[in-house]
This record gives C-alpha cells, sequence and structure tokens, in this order.
C-alpha cells in the first residue's frame, strides 16, 4: 500500500497542529468528565450526609416529644395525651424508615430496629393498658423509664449519622486524591504522546527541508554527479525534481567548461611553443649575434614564456582534475618513498634557505594515482618552503589511523588568515599571504591538490595552528 503524502507543504503543518492538539483536547475532554462525576458524586454525598443527619436530629426531637406527652398521659390520665403519643409514633415510624440505610450498614441498620423495637413495645403497653384495668403507678413507671434506653438510642443515632458524614466526607477527599493522580497521570501521557507525535512531525517537516539544503549546498561545492531527490510532500517532491534539473544543467554546462578550457588551453599552448622556440633560436644567436640590451630583451621574453607555460599546464591539470568522470589508472603506491622523492626534489630550496625538516614517516601502501598523488604533495611542500622563514622548520608526518593514510605537513609562517581560510581550496584564490610573497602563483595548487586527492578517494584539510599552515591528508590504506 503506497504511504500517504499530503499534497502540500501547509497540509503537512495542519496535519501536524491537528495531531498535536488531539491528545491535548482529550486530555481536557477527560479532565471535564472526571470532574463532572467529582462533583455529582460530592453533590451526593454531601445531599445524603446532611438529610441523614436531619432525620437523625427529628427522631431525637420526636421521642423527646413523645415522652412528654406520655408523662403527661401518665399524670392527667386523659386520652387527647395518649392519641398525641400514638401520632407521634406514627411520625417516628415514618422517620425511622426513612432513615434506613440503602447500601449494607449493618451498624445503622441494628440501631434502627433496636430503637424502633423498644419504642413500638412502649406504646404497645401504653396503649394495652388505656383500654384495660388502670395501670399499677410501679408498672407505668417502669415503661416510661424505658425511655431513658431509646434516648441514649437516639443520642447514638445521631452520633453514629455524623460519624457516617464524617467517614463519607473522607471518602470523598480519596476520591478527590485518585481522581487528581489519574488526572495527572493521563496528562502526563497524553502531553508525552503529543511531545512524540510533535517530534515525529519535526523530523517530517524538516526532513525535505534539510534534503534540499544539503542538495543546494552540494551543488555549491560542484557535485554534479550525485541525483537530488527530496521526500515528503507532493509540492517539495516537485521543488526536488526542478533542482535535480538543474543539477543536470549544471553538469551539462560543467562538461562543456572544461572542454572549452581544455580547446583554449591547447589553442594556447601552439602559439606559445612556437614564441619559445624563437626565443629559444634568438637566445641562442641561431640568425646572428646580439648585443647586452638585447640579450636581456630576449631572456625577459623566455622567461616569461615559461610562466605562461607553467600557467596553462596548471589550467590544464585542474581541468582535468574535475573531469572525474575520466577514469585514472590506479595502483599500488609506496606512499612513504613517494613523499621522500617530493622532499627530495625541493631539497635545494631548503638548503639555500637552510630550512630544517622534521620528517616522521612509517611505511605506508596506499591504492592511487602516482602523478597526481605528487603533484599534490610537490604542492603542499612548495607552499611550506615558499611561506616559511629562513632556518625555520618545517615538519611532515605520515601515519595510520585504522585503514587510512594521515599525513600532515607543516610550516613555521605567519599561517593564513581567518577570513581566507574559506576560500583556500578555490581556484585562482590567492590569500594575504602570497601578496607579500616573492613567488608568485597561479592560485590553482590547493584547488588542483583538492580535486588529486577526491579522485583518489581521500580528504584535504586546513587545520587550525598557533602558527603556520597545517594541512592534513587522508587518503585510503591499500586492501
Amino acid at each position: 500500500m503506497k504511504s500517504y503524502k499530503p499534497h502540500s507543504f501547509l497540509t503537512l503543518l495542519l496535519i501536524a497542529f491537528f495531531f498535536v492538539c488531539m491528545p491535548l483536547l482529550a486530555a481536557l475532554y477527560s479532565s471535564m468528565q472526571i470532574l463532572d462525576g467529582l462533583v455529582q458524586q460530592s453533590v451526593t454525598a454531601v445531599y445524603s450526609s446532611v438529610e441523614r443527619v436531619n432525620r437523625s436530629r427529628k427522631v431525637v426531637e420526636l421521642l423527646q416529644d413523645q415522652e412528654r406527652m406520655a408523662r403527661l398521659f401518665d399524670v392527667l390520665g386523659e386520652s387527647a395525651q395518649l392519641q398525641e403519643v400514638n401520632a407521634t409514633h406514627l411520625d417516628l415510624e415514618k422517620a425511622l424508615e426513612k432513615l434506613l440505610p440503602s447500601d449494607d450498614n449493618d451498624q445503622l441498620t441494628l440501631l434502627i430496629e433496636e430503637l424502633m423495637s423498644r419504642e413500638n413495645y412502649i406504646i404497645t403497653v401504653l396503649n394495652r393498658f388505656s383500654s384495660g384495668p388502670e395501670m399499677l403507678k410501679e408498672e407505668k413507671q417502669n415503661v416510661l423509664s424505658l425511655y431513658q434506653g431509646i434516648g441514649k438510642l437516639a443520642s447514638n443515632l445521631l452520633k453514629l449519622s455524623n460519624q457516617l458524614m464524617v467517614d463519607e466526607i473522607g471518602r470523598l477527599r480519596l476520591k478527590v486524591d485518585q481522581d487528581k493522580d489519574k488526572l495527572a497521570l493521563q496528562t502526563y501521557g497524553l502531553i508525552l504522546f503529543a511531545v512524540l507525535v510533535s517530534i515525529l512531525f519535526i523530523s517530517l517537516i524538516f526532513m525535505p527541508i534539510r534534503q534540499i539544503d544539503k542538495s543546494i549546498e552540494s551543488l555549491g561545492e560542484g557535485n554534479f554527479q550525485t541525483p537530488i531527490s527530496v521526500s515528503g510532500p507532493r509540492d517539495m517532491e516537485s521543488l526536488g525534481t526542478k533542482l535535480d534539473w538543474l543539477r543536470k544543467r549544471l553538469a551539462k554546462l560543467d562538461r562543456e567548461k572544461v572542454k572549452l578550457i581544455a580547446h583554449i588551453s591547447h589553442d594556447l599552448k601552439t602559439p606559445l611553443a612556437s614564441i619559445k622556440e624563437g626565443a629559444g633560436l634568438l637566445q641562442d644567436e641561431i640568425v646572428g649575434p646580439l648585443n647586452t640590451q638585447q640579450k636581456d630583451v630576449v631572456a625577459i621574453l623566455d622567461k616569461n614564456c615559461l610562466k605562461l607555460q607553467v600557467l596553462i599546464e596548471d589550467i590544464l591539470n585542474f581541468n582535468m582534475a574535475q573531469a572525474r568522470e575520466v577514469p585514472i589508472r590506479k595502483r599500488v603506491i609506496q606512499l612513504d618513498k613517494l613523499i621522500e622523492d617530493v622532499l627530495a626534489d625541493h631539497r635545494n630550496s631548503i638548503l639555500a634557505r637552510n630550512i630544517k625538516l622534521d620528517v616522521q614517516l612509517v611505511s605506508v601502501a596506499i591504492y592511487g594515482n602516482r602523478k597526481q598523488l605528487k603533484t599534490v604533495f610537490d604542492n603542499l611542500v612548495s607552499n611550506a618552503v615558499k611561506f616559511t622563514p629562513d632556518q625555520s622548520v618545517i615538519r611532515v608526518l605520515l601515519k595510520t589511523d585504522g585503514k587510512i593514510a594521515a599525513c600532515l605537513v607543516e610550516d613555521s609562517g605567519r599561517g593564513i588568515d581567518e577570513e581566507d581560510r574559506a576560500q583556500i581550496f578555490s581556484p585562482f584564490f590567492q590569500g594575504k599571504g602570497a601578496e607579500r610573497s616573492v613567488i608568485k602563483g597561479s592560485g590553482l595548487g590547493l584547488a588542483i591538490s583538492r580535486e588529486y586527492v577526491l579522485n583518489n578517494g581521500g580528504t584535504i584539510r586546513l587545520l587550525r595552528s598557533k602558527q603556520g599552515a597545517r594541512f592534513a591528508v587522508t587518503l585510503p590504506l591499500a586492501e
């Protein structure tokens, strides 16, 4: 099944907003449900507890009224007082029935039943003697004395009702704590889910942006071979397709540029060879003797022809280095021997300026193109000799690190200015140090070195140092 892809970047943002808000809305709804249930339970608990306490107080008051009427009946012996006692008895029965708990509260049930039983006994006895022979005074006092025990039961009933209200409030408080913990747990879980969803959508949102940024950076570095692909919303994929079209177009223009430079450089070498050959004939006086001034002019002409030849060869080398689609011949090379050969080529310049060499080379075999790699180290050593003061030190270190060979070339010059570091490998770039140098270059040496190192699967970097310039070259070891 093909994964869903939004039509636009805005759609992806709206989907992300929805999925991030959804758990927060769920947390809000859950909180409202819990609070609503808690409020309902609180109202019910408070109402039932207050109602129970009020009915218990009413039972106490009815018993007191009943006892007062019964004692009046004992004193006066009138039937009106007995009728009031019976009426109070009916009200008391209704009040006690309403007090019977709906749950399994055995203590309250037993207390109410005990109170009803004793109160019924008193009423039964009073009504029986009122319709029969007159009760003895002692018997009446015994029956009326039962009200004292019933009063204690009524007081216990009131106390129990109050205690049940306290217990209900305690259970309610416990329920509040439980609901609070549950709500906190749900909130934390939903917030965590929202954070994870946010991270997911942030990665989905920034992934095509990073891909586009990386592709533009790759194009800026001149890499036209790697295809550009952008995944994400369809408008971002469309932008990636356009960038890939731009890459192909730039690659085509780059190939045409390489061909153009190759043709121009070749066309320049032919007349230059004729000029140099003519200058050589004049210098050798083949066409006739020359005076001193003429010889100076011919020498200047020959010298500048040589400079022009070197510049054209540098342009050709740089042009060939950039044409990476052309395969190069590679073989196993003893890198330490190659570096020793390069140092030997510069020995005369080193001795003439009394420069000391600190050379530490280990035996390293690599797989690459000898001509290109020799050009790389020749450029690095040549620059080190050029910018190192007399009687200073040049360090060349070679070691292995895992599956790569690492070479460090360090001079004792003034180093490379901070503003020049980013462009040091750019073609035709010469920093401020080159302006003060007696020996002028073309500005292609490091650019050519970088292209050659890349052709051989390695890297070249400018390292930071307190004094001088430090260049590090890494190359894969031969298997």
